[in-house]
């Protein structure tokens, strides 16, 4: 079966719970659902549009859901037929809740937690019917959302704090996906909710190896706390090294392939046309620090200023195509040019109690590389669409082959050397509907070029080159 066909929709419910009204109904757990004074209706026959999402720059999962609804799905106070809408109600103030288990040929797409209907659905009313869209958000945003920490974290390693702040608030996820780091710092509340709290420190955080520059997300597996460097390392080398994953992440796009939807041959063939959205650019490159900036600091204690002018591509970073090359008076030799300017104020002992000399997790060691790396990642942005991949989460890296274009013999090099390779998944849509399934994804990449390594050589084969 195509895996771009129709899914099946295992379950899919809204549960209003009657116990408490407004955000107070959030302390009502899935397991006790059942237990307490709810209104259930069951949406499967009535879902014509079921969308999830995720993306590396959100700390929660989204996902929007449209029913149609003739007006016999509920009922009201006194007990009359309803629509969902108008018999429950529905009004978005925290007491809905929707349950899902949607599966396909390769996996099963679940809400671990029901999601929480975040507002008024919008209706479209027609002859005997209602059109409505729900919009839903994770549970685990709507439960911290009013639980400011204002506690103390002591002084230590970011991840550590990370690891005590998710299990202070019962927050999902697995070790694998908090990524060790470098940086020391003093971490406190500061009336912050925990994950508005995560979101600031990964700003400020360090890997033990590369760049600095950190992602806090959720996804199927739970929270993420993981830098650039990680999930690149990380994600080359689940596909160096198993098979099964090479098959779920490679996807094909060539200029005269096939588009039969309903063959499982194509389900990893591209629907469409990749869209190409951004692109490397040289001034952007260089306003954004890709290659040298002038960093200013003056001590407030001692009175020093330092003024240097350095290069910020790091040795030990890992890159999605080639190892970007020095440009022509952009290397350490020569460090006279530079097109950003980064000044900062140094506070020795603000963080300590009584008087302190110490500069805790000074800001120009991580700031401007930070900023450089991540408009590097960004340098390049590409939108696919292909047959739905549960498997797939944000965070993961992908390998495209793109079909090379040549007026020579194109057996030499069926694929693109220059646009194809390895990308980052930013942001990703499970989109189902009663006739088709599809994942769009948004990819990013630093560097032009399919990796290379003198240790690894894997030849890919194209399904219909074999």
């Amino acid at each position: 079966m195509s895996l771009a066909g129709p899914s099946n929709y295992k379950t899919l419910r809204i549960d209003k719970s009657l116990v408490t009204q407004g955000v107070l109904a959030q302390a009502v757990e899935a397991s006790d659902m059942d237990s307490y004074d709810t209104k259930t209706a069951q949406l499967e026959g009535k879902t014509i549009r079921f969308d999830y999402f995720e993306s590396i720059y959100s700390p929660m999962i989204t996902a929007n859901t449209t029913i149609v609804d003739t007006g016999e799905s509920a009922t009201d106070k006194r007990d009359n037929l309803a629509t969902i809408r108008d018999g429950f109600p529905i009004v978005g103030d925290g007491t809905e809740f929707v349950t899902f288990e949607i599966s396909n040929a390769n996996g099963t797409l679940t809400s671990k937690q029901p999601m929480v209907v975040t507002g008024a659905p919008i209706t479209l009313d027609q002859a005997q019917r209602q059109v409505l869209t729900l919009p839903l958000v994770s549970k685990y945003s709507v439960d911290t959302a009013n639980n400011p920490r204002l506690g103390y974290y002591g002084i230590g390693t970011i991840d550590q704090a990370v690891k005590k702040i998710l299990n202070e608030n019962d927050l999902p996820f697995f070790d694998r996906n908090i990524e060790k780091s470098s940086t020391n710092d003093k971490i406190e509340g500061r009336n912050e909710t925990p994950l508005d709290l995560i979101f600031h420190l990964s700003k400020k955080t360090k890997p033990i190896k590369g760049a600095p520059g950190f992602f806090f997300y959720e996804t199927q597996e739970g929270f993420n706390f993981r830098s650039i460097e990680g999930l690149i390392e990380q994600g080359i080398k689940e596909y160096k090294e198993s098979e099964d994953i090479r098959d779920l992440r490679t996807y094909y796009y060539f200029n005269n392939q096939r588009q039969d939807l309903g063959s499982d041959q194509d389900d990893y063939n591209c629907v469409k046309m990749p869209v190409i959205k951004r692109d490397q650019n040289l001034i952007t490159a260089l306003k954004t620090g890709v290659y040298n900036v002038r960093i200013q600091t003056k001590n407030l204690l001692t009175g020093e200023f330092t003024d240097n002018v350095v290069n910020l591509l790091d040795k030990d970073s890992t890159y999605l195509g080639n190892k970007p090359s020095i440009k022509v008076n952009q290397n350490k030799k020569n460090l006279n040019n530079y097109c950003r300017t980064y000044s900062y104020i140094l506070t020795p002992g603000n963080l300590d109690e009584g008087v302190g000399n110490e500069v805790t997790n000074n800001p120009a060691n991580y700031e401007p590389q930070a900023h450089m790396r991540m408009a590097m990642l960004h340098s390049q942005i590409v939108e696919i669409q292909v047959p739905c991949n549960i498997t797939l989460m944000a965070g993961h890296v992908i390998k495209m082959i793109i079909e090379n274009i040549t007026g020579g013999d194109k057996s030499n090099q069926r694929e693109n050397p220059h646009r194809s390779g390895f990308y980052l998944i930013l942001h990703l849509r499970h989109h189902f509907d009663p006739k088709h399934s599809y994942t769009t994804l948004t990819l990013a990449r630093d560097t032009y070029g399919l990796y290379t390594s003198s240790k690894w050589v894997h030849q890919e084969t194209h399904p219909f080159q074999k």
